[in-house]
């Protein structure tokens, strides 16, 4: 996250093996092998191959493509892999966004290499104010290249994001945005697929469960307790759900043993505080959120950091100390 040439963190080729192989055994369908950039990674096509080899498990690279070679494409083809590549605008404000003279161009050369190489290619394109007025010369662009598929996400305060935070759009021009995004969708004529990034309010109140486990029967699933995504993040720390989630919630770190075997001893020790962060969240949030679309993981992850705030300062004000034994979100005065 927020990758730029001051970050050195590297997960170790094995820790990310070891993870990748114990996907089955979770239940994991779905990989993403992202950073900062991917395709800087040293063995990042032997990271690529051991992904192809696991039966079941749906690959996908998310890169800025500016690397990507016409021999790149034919040996993501050749294991199977698919791409999102990440666009911020018409190639001047993509440049500049990226601090990078011809980044765009080079962008659009790699997204040629894959398409030809027949490997499926979604844009995804973060959309603030300060683009919001480029979206139709992006979808128009990518419909063009062949792209299979555009993901727009409004700016979220995440990553370089949380930055340019005045940037977020109003509710006015999300609602234009969702808009556009269907009307491309449909006036496409099947040449690309369209849609929001973010969590449906009106799904989401009707269905509590598709951002947090309702209780076992409260759930029309009937399940009591889950984690539907797994994060490794650049230092080996594993986060149940969402990126930038706190890491005094996290589930361990890849080098203490299998993901397998951690997120099983996270069910015991570590998920009711984490399951009480969603169930707060959710409170706090949801029913009243002004927007159609909620932002589920960023409200998730800013509510793991203010929470924690909370907890400190009531401890500090109480006179007590707890230790991380208490649970997984204990602060120590």
């Amino acid at each position: 996250m927020n990758g730029s040439p001051s970050r050195k963190e590297e997960l170790p080729f094995d820790w990310v093996v070891q993870a990748i192989n114990d996907t089955p055994n979770l239940g994991i369908t779905s990989l993403f092998l992202t950073g900062g950039e991917p395709l800087l990674y040293p063995r990042f096509m032997d990271i690529a191959k051991v992904a192809s080899n696991v039966v079941g498990l749906s690959t996908t690279v998310s890169t800025n493509a500016t690397l990507l070679r016409e021999r790149d494409a034919h040996i993501l083809a050749e294991l199977g892999l698919n791409v999102h590549i990440s666009i911020d605008g018409d190639s001047t404000y993509h440049d500049w966004f990226r601090n990078s003279e011809n980044a765009w161009v080079q962008a659009a050369r790699g997204i040629q290499h894959l398409v030809k190489a027949k490997i499926p290619v979604t844009v995804v394109t973060t959309i603030s104010k300060g683009n919001f007025d480029q979206f139709p010369t992006i979808a128009s662009w990518a419909i063009d290249l062949g792209v299979e598929r555009l993901l727009v996400q409004p700016l979220l305060d995440l990553g370089r994001g949380s930055s340019i935070q005045e940037q977020r759009l109003t509710s006015e021009q999300l609602n234009i945005l969702i808009l556009q995004t269907s009307d491309v969708a449909n006036s496409a004529n099947g040449r690309i697929k369209a849609s929001i990034i973010g969590g449906s309010k009106r799904f989401l109140i009707a269905h509590p469960c598709a951002a947090y486990v309702c209780n076992g029967g409260s759930c029309h699933r009937g399940v009591s307790a889950e984690i539907k995504k797994v994060v490794v993040r650049e230092d080996g720390t594993i986060l149940p759900e969402a990126t930038n989630l706190h890491h005094n919630y996290a589930i361990g770190k890849v080098a203490d043993g299998s993901l397998s075997e951690l997120v099983e001893r996270y069910f015991i020790k570590g998920y009711d505080a984490f399951h009480r962060l969603c169930r707060f969240t959710y409170a706090e949030y949801v029913p009243n959120w002004p927007d159609p679309i909620v932002p589920w993981d960023q409200l998730l992850a800013i509510s793991s950091h203010t929470q924690l705030l909370i907890e400190s300062r009531e401890v500090i004000e109480s006179g007590c100390s707890r230790t991380p034994q208490d649970s997984s979100v204990a602060v120590t005065a």
